[in-house]
């Protein structure tokens, strides 16, 4: 794992952190998506699964950099072609390796897990701001993670976003290629501005034109949070 760390940098799934999963199966398998804000799991079903980590999870950081608005550029494919380097496919995306091709997802995440001894990673969702973790082996899943409960929209206990609780830990290309981004970004917006403060106080603006209350800003915040947000980038 630690040559793949250095290329792509990892995170720390902390014990207790939660994770939210849109699916009708609560049983354990060999390859589990998870977001970290319950309302992205309610993209996928309105039965909303809350599962919670049992230990601390070290997974890859496969977020290749940033936009402006904070869209994660998934670094998925470039992996996958690194791992499979006579793929006769050059142009994968994220969906083709996860989803359209179990077959090749398996052999990847089967290669990933017993020659690499990487347990998952954190992406985008498809190159968006949302995120996604994916944990893996069967086995492994049924000792690292425990069901909570199904919830729903409703149930106001879950609506904290569970990046806060994650460790981050990106490479310094991902740190040099979101500066080149934003840079180039700043000539269209305003020249010479701290780019963390400006989005955060744009963020910030939004979130109290949005708040009728200081719970409703709270919970805000959370829906709110990013990647440019926790790296104060």
């Amino acid at each position: 794992m630690e040559r793949l760390k250095a290329i792509y940098g990892y995170c720390i799934i902390p014990k207790n952190t939660l994770l939210f999963r849109g699916n009708k199966d609560t049983s354990f398998d060999d390859c589990m998506f998870f977001a970290t804000k319950r309302f992205v799991a309610k993209a996928f079903d309105n039965k909303i699964q809350v599962w919670k980590t049992k230990t601390d999870i070290n997974v890859l950081f496969l977020v290749e950099y940033l936009t402006a608005m904070s869209w994660a550029i998934s670094y998925l494919p470039h992996l996958y072609c690194g791992i499979f380097p006579n793929e006769i496919i050059t142009n994968l995306n994220d969906l083709d390796i996860k989803h359209w091709d179990i077959n090749r997802r398996n052999e990847f995440v089967s290669k990933l897990f017993e020659d690499f001894k990487i347990s998952g990673w954190l992406t985008s969702l498809e190159g968006k701001i949302e995120l996604e973790v994916c944990l893996f082996n069967k086995n492994s899943n049924s000792k690292q993670l425990s069901f909570v409960e199904i919830t729903d929209m409703k149930n106001e206990k879950y609506f904290k976003d569970s990046l806060v609780r994650i460790k981050l830990f990106p490479t310094s290309e991902f740190y040099n290629k979101t500066q080149t981004t934003l840079n180039n970004h700043s000539s269209l917006i305003s020249q010479g501005r701290n780019h963390y403060n400006q989005y955060k106080n744009a963020r910030n603006a939004h979130i109290r034109e949005k708040a009728k209350n200081d719970n409703e800003k709270i919970g805000l915040k959370h829906f709110y949070y990013d990647l440019r947000i926790k790296l104060k980038i």
